[in-house]
């Protein structure tokens, strides 16, 4: 397990002056006041406690000061014509987007809403409806993906539901039951017993091709079409239980971004944060025959539990109903398996948890991916990681880690994102293959309309309990510094 960023990776700091209406958290403060206390103490000892608290305090401010002016000269290239750029963009994406909260995007211009057993799709432009499909009232929706070739994949729970227009009507011509047939039986710990862990859905990503991928707690398939115009199952491979983000680089190629949650047994819990690169490879038949083999053995090893013994009342069990012939079928039909390159594993200490803030592709080779309050730069092609920003905040008394959230904001040479932080838009340029500069600097008073107009949830700005800085205060705290 590694610790922490690759040391041999580029770094660099960028400090971002200039905010507006920007609420600064004592807990995400950059210096550590007790930290340089406790070495100002050491370096002192006949200097009062008060001295030292003041020493320190100008200190930070200090240093504050100066790294805000270095950033200034190095990253910080604003001018007014970029300013007035962005402001239009935004304004333009503005008025080609329904913000009603029930609404969701499809692609093509479309947008869809479910209400009371009836699937709805709306032009985005004029707000039209285009299409009313009477859906399943037995079956609660959580999500819709469109093809290529314009099919509505619907997911809802164990159930994939396909619509498939046909002389300008949608008809329902499949429903699959999706289903642990292939995994593998995989166990989790409940408490010091290890038991058989039930298979739980938990979304669906369209790709390229007609194609879409189906997460779930064991690891994730992919649905083609096959000869019959129907999907099947052409690959399914384990993976992290937390499977968090799919981005597609060609019809081969994938970047995942997923993470692994970690509950000592004595001590506090911590995540791994996991980058991959994965790959498509053409399946051999031995290795189909040794899918099927490892199945069938794991099998053996299975034990059941009665509803009483099993993890308390609620919780789903294993699927005992999955018949052999069905196993052997959904591992036949597969074509394709995976090969897993991984671009980074990310954890620290202390019982710490981290989180990924965004990502975006630049020019299809450019992975930016933000971490925390770090943004890191990657070579999707090779999977090189180029280089590490550390993104502060500047205080007038300090330095402060932000949530680096960060969203795509398309342009004519695909080199441009946005980071968010409460209704100030940072507009930052990608130069030659790793190097950052800020072009633009807004702020807008309506912070909801932002987070819309970037997706951006809710959740995404409030503050975590147990964010990095909380936990190393609180290890100061406990050890008296």
């Amino acid at each position: 397990m590694s610790e922490g960023f690759d040391p041999k990776v580029k770094s660099e700091v960028i400090v971002i002056s200039g905010l507006n209406n920007y609420k600064f958290k004592p807990s995400y403060s950059y210096y550590l006041n007790r930290l340089l206390q406790r070495k100002k103490k050491e370096a002192n000892p006949n200097k009062s406690e008060k001295e030292i608290k003041e020493e320190v305090k100008e200190e930070i401010k200090r240093m504050a000061k100066k790294s805000k002016e270095e950033s200034m000269q190095r990253y910080y290239k604003i001018t007014n014509e970029k300013v007035k750029e962005l402001e239009s963009k935004i304004k333009e994406t503005k008025s080609k987007i329904n913000f009603d909260s029930e609404n969701y995007p499809l692609r093509d211009g479309k947008f869809y809403k479910i209400s009371k057993g009836y699937l709805f799709i709306y032009d985005n432009s004029s707000s039209k409806k285009l299409h009313e499909i009477k859906l399943e009232n037995d079956n609660e929706y959580f999500s819709v993906v469109q093809m290529d070739n314009q099919d509505l994949i619907l997911y809802s729970g164990e159930k994939i539901i396909i619509y498939r227009l046909i002389k300008d009507k949608f008809v329902l011509v499949q429903k699959i039951n999706d289903n642990q047939a292939g995994f593998p039986t995989q166990r989790e710990c409940r408490g010091c017993e290890p038991y058989p862990k039930p298979y739980l859905t938990k979304f669906i990503e369209g790709i390229s091709g007609n194609r879409f991928i189906r997460v779930s707690n064991y690891g994730y398939k992919i649905y083609s079409l096959n000869e019959k115009n129907e999907y099947i199952i052409t690959l399914l491979e384990d993976y992290h239980d937390e499977l968090k983000t799919i981005i597609e680089l060609d019809k081969n190629n994938f970047i995942f971004l997923s993470e692994m949650e970690c509950i000592g047994n004595a001590g506090p819990s911590l995540n791994i944060l996991f980058i991959d690169k994965i790959g498509l490879k053409e399946i051999s038949k031995s290795e189909k025959a040794e899918k099927l083999k490892e199945v069938k053995e794991r099998e053996k090893d299975v034990r059941y539990y009665d509803e009483a013994d099993y993890f308390g009342d609620g919780d789903k069990k294993p699927d005992k109903t999955i018949s052999e012939e069905e196993i052997k079928n959904v591992i036949e039909s597969l074509k394709y398996k995976h090969k897993k390159q991984e671009l980074l594993e990310y954890d620290t200490s202390f019982g710490t948890h981290h989180y990924f803030r965004g990502n975006v592709l630049l020019k299809n080779k450019y992975l930016i991916v933000s971490i925390d309050h770090n943004i890191l730069i990657f070579d999707a092609s090779s999977g090189k990681q180029l280089k590490r920003y550390e993104i502060l905040l500047y205080g007038e008394d300090n330095l402060y880690k932000c949530k680096a959230i960060i969203n795509k904001l398309n342009n004519f040479k695909d080199n441009e994102f946005i980071l968010y932080l409460e209704g100030n838009i940072i507009l930052f340029e990608l130069i030659n293959e790793s190097d950052l500069k800020i072009t633009s600097q807004i702020y807008f008073e309506d912070i909801k309309y932002l987070k819309k107009l970037f997706y951006i949830n809710d959740s995404d700005d409030k503050i975590d309990d147990n964010d990095e800085n909380d936990d190393l205060d609180k290890m100061f705290a406990d050890l008296g510094i």
